[in-house]
């Protein structure tokens, strides 16, 4: 039985609502100290954060529908670290929060439709996208250690670029045994739900409503 991604959104904001705010917290909080712990964390904070988990794989599923799918990935990847170095220089950023979720409903959409964009519009996407999810990231490490710091950035490169790799090497297979477009449209429709849970909570927070 097939599900409409937007009923699929649907029954994602439903099962989330209770508790949208998940964990953004590695290592209960405290700023990691080790090269370790430093690692550890970076590993962990784009899993545990569901809206930034939800952006990488929307970034792999975007990816996928264009050439050099392993390669768009670094853009974003690239942006995020400059957003971590604007984060630690005290830089001020606004709404990075409505703009984090709000990212995650625009790719959500994009894959639901599979829409083709020009390369450079992505690539360009992708590197706005970075700069605020990077900023958030900045802010489990502020006041760390060079080493714990350097490792965190290894980590968080590592594990987001191998999950929008996984991604992409999953839907490169199910395409080789099936054509169809569902399984982008499905992942696409849980990420749109997903985007949408933490743009409403957003919108609360901020006291736009």
């Amino acid at each position: 039985m097939k599900i409409h991604p937007v009923i699929l959104s649907t029954l994602i904001i439903a099962l989330l609502w209770a508790n949208p705010s998940l964990a953004h917290h590695v290592m209960d909080g405290e700023i990691p100290r080790t090269f370790f712990h430093g690692f550890l964390s970076g590993l962990g904070h784009p899993i545990i954060g569901l809206d930034h988990l939800a952006f990488v794989i929307a970034v792999g599923l975007i990816g996928y529908l264009h050439q050099n799918s392993y390669l768009l990935p670094l853009a974003f990847l690239t942006s995020m670290v400059g957003g971590i170095v604007l984060r630690l220089t005290s830089f001020e950023l606004y709404l990075v929060e409505p703009a984090i979720s709000a990212s995650v409903v625009l790719l959500g959409i994009l894959a639901i439709r599979a829409k083709h964009l020009p390369t450079q519009v992505v690539v360009c996407g992708f590197a706005v996208a970075g700069i605020f999810h990077g900023y958030a990231y900045g802010g489990s490490i502020l006041g760390a250690e060079v080493a714990p710091l350097s490792a965190y950035l290894l980590g968080l490169l590592a594990v987001q670029y191998a999950i929008a790799g996984m991604v992409i090497k999953l839907l490169e297979q199910l395409s080789n045994a099936n054509a169809s477009e569902t399984p982008i449209r499905v992942i696409g429709g849980i990420v749109l739900g997903v985007g949408l849970v933490f743009t409403v909570e957003n919108l609360s927070t901020y006291s736009f409503l």
